[in-house]
């Protein structure tokens, strides 16, 4: 069989990294959200890389999706390549960036502690920036020094601004308080607050259909990360938002107690400083920060 120079030359490689995607990550929201784009594109790569290849790659099961044989086939050739590919980029766009810092503030301390954090070190290591996290429930001053900010409740305007993921909210329990309290009305369930969201139970209780003034609240802490691990060893219920307790909801620890999710109404938010030096950094960040936060949803 002879090489086709002139059709390899023609080989779609942005629809073939959108397929590299959806093979990994299974459907093709997730690959849309792990390359940035939105599920449109992915289904347009696709549907693009199926007409040069001549046949469906992807047998589509609802929300999920399977490879054909076809599919599988050029999966298995192409993955490794491309992986091998990504990382080279990755290593010599870092040779330009090397030294970049970004200094990161943030007006949600629970939500930095609980998936920020915990997530910056593989960042770092798969793109060689640093990250400084700064966090001030104040809003940000013109002189204040920082590259991104990342906010429910602040507004950045004349910025370049990202929006996350939008709020939900939960009520939780330790599986042990639940059965204690399975046979009593809602509003009797002992409740532990947060200041730093005095929003979030009367949000809950409004949409349960439960007087405020009836609420019975047993403790109340500063942060909510404090009141999780207050909810943890079973102080109270707890309203929180959905994603600061994905860990604790999966490993069993807090389970949730009435299967409502509630949506507040509030998004996450990303802002890149227009006094940012490290702008286009700041930009990638914020992007890997948008996938990593649908991934984990």
């Amino acid at each position: 069989m002879s090489f086709d120079h002139e059709r390899a030359a023609e080989v779609p490689l942005t629809p073939l990294r959108a397929f590299v995607a959806v093979g990994r990550h299974g459907n093709f929201t997730r690959a849309g959200a792990a390359l940035g784009v939105t599920q449109g594109a992915v289904s347009r790569h696709i549907a693009s890389l199926e007409a040069f290849a001549g046949g469906r790659l992807f047998h589509r099961r609802g929300s999920t999706v399977e490879f054909t044989p076809s599919g599988l086939q050029l999966f298995e050739a192409v993955k490794d390549a491309m992986s091998t590919i990504e990382m080279t980029m990755q290593l010599l766009a870092q040779r330009g960036r090397k030294h970049d810092r970004l200094k990161v503030r943030t007006s949600m301390p629970s939500f930095a502690m609980t998936v920020v954090v915990p997530a910056l070190g593989a960042y770092t290591a798969q793109h060689g920036v640093q990250i400084d996290l700064i966090t001030s429930l104040a809003p940000p001053e013109p002189s204040d020094d920082f590259d991104v900010l990342i906010t429910r409740d602040l507004s950045v305007p004349g910025t370049e601004s990202w929006e996350l993921m939008r709020e939900e909210l939960v009520c939780v329990a330790s599986p042990s308080l639940l059965e204690k309290h399975r046979a009593r009305s809602k509003s009797g369930w002992p409740l532990v607050a947060a200041r730093s969201r005095p929003d979030v139970i009367a949000t809950w209780a409004i949409a349960a259909g439960i007087a405020t003034e009836s609420l019975y609240v047993v403790a109340t802490y500063d942060h909510l990360f404090l009141a999780i691990t207050a909810a943890i060893g079973g102080t109270g219920f707890l309203v929180v938002p959905k994603l600061l307790v994905l860990d604790p909801l999966r490993d069993g620890t807090l389970v949730l107690a009435d299967g409502q999710s509630i949506g507040s109404g509030a998004s996450y938010l990303a802002y890149v400083s227009t006094h940012s030096a490290h702008a286009q950094s700041a930009g990638d960040f914020c992007r890997w920060l948008k996938g990593m936060l649908r991934e984990r949803m």
